[in-house]
């Protein structure tokens, strides 16, 4: 008897096993065909003040202290300081070197002063002799012999060629020590030169605040934002002041996934640190060629400009990062199927339609498509049935 029932048991799971399994079925139906396109990127202020490294002759200049980014500063606050210790150290040697230039122009000055007043004296004597000898010159043989005559004569000649000589020679001596002297003169304003130049760029060493508003830190062309101990180029921009009240998005949207990018296309996003909260706004416009936004990644990107339908200056911080979805195409009543139920048969796209149990290979024409669905123009319509899977080697 058991075995009977074995057996019976065993018919029932064998007929089992021979049922068809049912199929993978689609409804067609008509209903609106959405196509977004994902998009990452960040807010960015459409108006800011740019602060800068300020232009000096000194070249590049490190960072010694920044304010924190994302405070609220007020006009005339600091905003960063640059590093001046080796300039304090360099003004200072320009300064010392001032002052010994100045010691050697006073000795020259005092040197200079003591030779002419020498030359001067010798001067004055030569001319009291010169005077003397003229005055009283005797050239009356009757009263000199004329070998004493001729010697007055001779003395009287000697005392005008050295007085000559001592004329000559505080001429040359005052011209050459005014050459000395200019010399110093012009070692001393070089020197006051660099020392004015040291104390302008002294004075810009703190950078401060414009106006009031937000600070944020710019970043670099390697996405590097400035730091303390990082060199910057005079007049590099380092730092912005954005209106927050006019906020914009600059979206990333993936080269191959840039399909009908178009300005006024409406565009939904969230910000990273609340996923929960919706916001929408209105492509600007759509760069004309994609390019890499990272340094040694391949991979590039257009980008695409976003005006947003509302404003939170509270919220909306210049960088917050955020994910959106950009619609291209917003169809109404189209015939739609899935992506997985369109095939591809001797370079023909096919569906199959189930009639009476039969499946039937029927060319179709597609329109546009989204990420899981296809539209189709022609060789559909609403209410029949298609096949998920291929039928071909059923």
């Amino acid at each position: 008897m058991k075995r009977l029932i074995i057996a019976a048991s065993l018919l029932g799971l064998v007929s089992c096993s021979d049922e068809a399994p049912k199929p993978l079925l689609y409804t067609v139906e008509a209903n609106e065909l959405t196509v977004n396109i994902p998009a990452k990127g960040e807010l960015f202020a459409a108006k800011a003040t740019n602060i800068s490294a300020p232009v000096t002759r000194r070249g590049m200049q490190n960072i010694a202290w920044l304010a924190p980014e994302f405070i609220h500063v007020k006009k005339g606050d600091i905003i960063a300081r640059l590093d001046g210790e080796a300039m304090m150290i360099q003004a200072q040697e320009k300064t010392n070197e001032l002052a010994i230039t100045r010691e050697e122009i006073t000795e020259k000055n005092s040197s200079l002063e003591q030779q002419i007043s020498a030359i001067k004296k010798d001067i004055g004597m030569i001319d009291q002799e010169k005077d003397f000898a003229d005055k009283f010159s005797i050239d009356d043989i009757r009263i000199q012999s004329k070998l004493e005559i001729l010697d007055q004569m001779q003395n009287a000649a000697y005392l005008g060629s050295k007085q000559e000589y001592l004329y000559w020679k505080n001429d040359s001596f005052s011209a050459s020590s005014q050459g000395e002297l200019g010399l110093l003169k012009m070692r001393e304003e070089q020197h006051q030169s660099k020392i004015d130049q040291f104390n302008q760029s002294l004075a810009l060493l703190e950078i401060k605040a414009p106006h009031d508003g937000l600070l944020t830190y710019k970043a670099n062309w390697r996405g590097e934002k400035p730091r303390p101990g990082k060199a910057v180029w005079p007049g590099e921009k380092i730092a912005q002041l954005p209106d927050v009240s006019n906020m914009k998005a600059k979206l990333f949207v993936l080269e191959n996934e840039a399909i009908d990018l178009a300005e006024g296309q409406t565009v939904s996003f969230f910000l990273n640190l609340d996923a929960n909260k919706v916001y929408s706004g209105k492509v600007e416009n759509v760069a004309p060629f994609p390019k890499s936004v990272k340094r040694g990644n391949p991979q590039k990107y257009f980008e695409v400009i976003v005006i947003l339908d509302q404003q939170q200056p509270d919220l909306f911080m210049p960088g917050r990062k955020l994910d959106a979805k950009i619609t291209v195409a917003s169809i109404e009543d189209k015939v739609l199927v899935p992506l997985q139920s369109v095939f591809t048969k001797d370079q023909q796209t096919i569906v199959y339609i189930y009639e009476n149990g039969d499946f039937i290979e029927t060319p179709v024409t597609l329109g546009q498509s989204s990420l899981s669905h296809v539209e189709i123009t022609d060789g559909l319509s609403s209410g029949q049935k298609i096949s998920l899977t291929n039928k071909e080697h059923s």
